[in-house]
């Protein structure tokens, strides 16, 4: 029972992180939204949204629930598409899952409501491909609405986005179904919109010319504040590499082989952190960002275990994850951070 409480904590977990992929032809969110020629005026570097959000996940035996938050603070604007860093913490069963990662921002934080208007008028017209509907129109209180669905005969996806006349999304309605029965439903819900300083860095971290590889462990042991977990298990491992640069966004491959098969999936990073890096400018400092309004800090907290500069993501007071750098390059040298049921992800810096 508690594997599969497990199983859907997670999958609740993947879902939330990625906004989730469409039903059809493994599409991502941002391939079925309405192309972009501009980004909102509004939008600029330093915006931080944070939305919290609800979830929940199950089958004809078991479900699941859980609750959480999501930070996004704007990063960059490049090719009419706005990117930032989005900090992910989960909470089911008691148990916190934390995931952070560059990503595009369209449909997370923004719409453009003329895009959205011109996208459903010319789809109406031209006819709907089968299995897709999109629907716009008005929410009350000034606000407008967007419907966008994905079906196949096997599953079924649904966006239900909520905006304001600037295009600011105020409450996101996802909701999945699978060909086994199963289904999740989510709710993301805007709590505010804040500002915060960002540094001025106009070049990339010596790091993200290498192709790290690390070892993967687990452990079921409970965070501490400490740089190491008991009785870790080694599980596989991941590489990455860069696979293409434009402007101030960088788009990484990357391989985890694991004794469940391998994956190989891409990432996104810019000048400030990326999958396996951060500017060494921002280890110089004590507070990396810090959202008092919420309580979330990003702090150096002196040297870490491998004789990097060990940092600590913290949220209500409480550590919750923590990121040992080289304190030249910026590499990533080893982490941890809860994955939910319970279960902590390590890597450690192999070659």
């Amino acid at each position: 029972m508690k594997t599969k409480l497990i199983l859907i904590f997670l999958l609740i977990s993947l879902l939330l992180m990625s906004f989730s992929a469409s039903a059809q032809q493994g599409l991502t969110l941002q391939d079925l939204l309405p192309e972009s020629n501009k980004v909102p005026s509004w939008i600029k570097p330093g915006l931080v949204a944070v939305y919290k959000f609800q979830g929940g996940s199950g089958d004809q035996t078991s479900a699941g629930t859980g609750q959480g938050y999501q930070i996004y603070v704007i990063t960059n604007i490049e090719n009419n598409m706005a990117y930032g860093i989005g900090f992910d913490i989960f909470i089911a069963a008691g148990y916190p899952s934390y995931s952070s990662s560059i990503k595009p921002l369209k449909g997370v934080v923004y719409l453009d409501p003329k895009e959205v208007q011109d996208e459903v008028r010319k789809a109406q017209a031209a006819g709907f491909p089968q299995g897709m509907r999109q629907e716009t129109g008005t929410a009350g209180n000034n606000l407008y609405y967007y419907l966008l669905e994905s079906s196949d005969y096997q599953s079924m996806t649904r966006y239900f986005f909520v905006y304001d006349k600037n295009g600011l999304i105020q409450q996101v309605r996802i909701l999945e179904k699978y060909g086994d029965g199963s289904s999740t439903a989510i709710n993301v819900d805007l709590l505010g919109v804040y500002q915060t300083s960002l540094p001025s860095i106009n070049t990339m971290p010596p790091a993200v010319k290498a192709s790290p590889s690390y070892q993967l462990y687990s452990s079921v042991s409970l965070f501490g504040g400490t740089t190491s977990l008991s009785n870790p298990t080694p599980f596989g491992t991941t590489s990455y590499s860069l696979a293409k640069s434009t402007g101030s966004i960088l788009t990484f491959s990357s391989q985890m082989n694991t004794s469940y098969g391998s994956k190989a999936s891409k990432s996104y990073g810019n000048q400030y952190v990326g999958p396996f890096y951060i500017h060494p400018q921002l280890l110089k400092t004590n507070s990396i960002l810090n959202i008092p309004q919420i309580g979330f800090s990003w702090t150096v907290a002196g040297r870490g275990q491998y004789g990097g500069i060990l940092t600590q993501v913290q949220f209500s007071g409480s550590p919750i994850a923590q990121f040992e750098y080289d304190p030249n390059s910026g590499l990533l040298i080893s982490c941890n951070f809860p994955t939910g049921g319970g279960m902590y992800f390590i890597a450690v810096l192999s070659r």
